[in-house]
């Protein structure tokens, strides 16, 4: 049942890119809910396999990102912050492994994942758009804070309930 998570983890996260409200530059989707809820739930290698997949498909051209697919698109005002994605569910999955069923842990882990983003993000974009940092922050962070903060609290919640179920599911398939 495994080896079923990083195809799927990948599909989520590329289906919440379409999942979105459009606020200029960066819009506002379901992909962080994702992003976060797999790093809650993958070891660390499954949650680098869907980084690398996800990352690798929208580089060769498939429209999995906010702004499509392509190497201009990693290139583009939201690659800084589709790299803080990737990173940060590398990083999620490798915070508090042995505490995963602890709704305050995982909010520590996904406030920690949202700063990666944020901070990777952000410096992009100023970069990119030649904008000072106050604009940045302003621009890519600000319009989120509420919508992040309740993807946190969603993914946080949700995720230990659905990896026991997942438990519970793989051990039935093994008798």
């Amino acid at each position: 049942m495994r080896k079923l998570l990083v195809p799927l983890f990948t599909a989520l996260i590329i289906t919440g890119a379409y999942v979105r409200i459009p606020i200029p530059p960066v819009p506002v989707t379901l992909q962080s809910l994702f992003i976060m809820t797999a790093a809650l739930m993958l070891k660390p290698g499954e949650a680098a396999s869907t980084a690398v997949l996800w990352v690798f498909l929208g580089a060769i051209g498939l429209p999995v990102f906010t702004s499509g697919g392509g190497i201009a698109a990693l290139l583009g005002p939201t690659g800084g912050y589709i790299i803080g994605m990737a990173l940060s569910l590398v990083a999620g999955s490798l915070m508090f492994r042995g505490k995963r069923s602890s709704i305050p842990f995982n909010l520590v882990d996904t406030l920690i994942m949202n700063l990666i983003i944020y901070t990777i993000g952000t410096l992009y974009l100023a970069h990119e758009r030649n904008m000072g940092l106050t604009a940045a922050l302003a621009a890519g962070v600000v319009p989120f804070l509420v919508g992040d903060a309740v993807k946190m609290a969603i993914s946080s919640t949700l995720s230990p309930v659905l990896s026991k179920e997942l438990e519970k599911y793989g051990k039935s398939e093994d008798e």
